[in-house]
């Protein structure tokens, strides 16, 4: 019995002697080039949803395209899983708003502080966002600042918003 295990050590030590530096280093690059890997550009491309999410503040039908079809999006102490609908009634109320104060009104969308984690095909971003509103006729006003998380799932390279849950900020 303990020749065989002698034997085992041997055999190990011996292939491991027959490894050159360039070698390992080969096995090294394999093992990291076929690994699933976090690549800088998805955290550089979520932050660009990110932000595209606040621009278009003033385009709900535009911003509806970073959605997925079936998001969920939470705010104000409701849950809203009928995405389509969601979007109807945000621009119909945004449209209903604008008539009566005579005009479209401008959204100035400002995001603090976005954090972003990569977890393969899903991101998940975290920040501050706050609207300087100006109503056609009316005087501007600041919107209270909101904490607003997003879920974003990767599909065929691209990033869409699948959850989004508000938060008012010290609420």
């Amino acid at each position: 019995m303990d020749s065989i295990t002698i034997s085992r050590e041997n055999d190990f030590n011996y292939c491991l002697l027959k490894f050159t530096p360039s070698m390992i280093f080969s096995l090294i690059l394999s093992g990291l080039a076929f690994s699933p890997t976090v690549f800088a550009d998805d955290e550089s491309d979520v932050l660009e949803i990110v932000y595209q999410y606040g621009d278009m503040e003033n385009d709900l039908e535009a911003q509806a395209e970073l959605m997925t079809a079936d998001r969920i999006y939470i705010t104000g102490g409701v849950r809203q899983t009928d995405e389509a609908k969601n979007m109807r009634n945000q621009i119909a109320g945004r449209r209903a708003n604008e008539a009566l104060n005579g005009g479209k009104t401008e959204f100035v969308t400002t995001i603090e502080n976005p954090i972003v984690s990569i977890h393969g095909d899903t991101a998940i971003a975290s920040f501050v966002r706050w609207w300087n509103v100006y109503p056609h006729d009316g005087a501007p006003n600041m919107s209270p600042p909101t904490w607003v998380s997003l879920v974003l799932l990767k599909a065929n390279g691209e990033w869409l918003i699948k959850h989004t849950h508000q938060s008012p900020v010290g609420g």
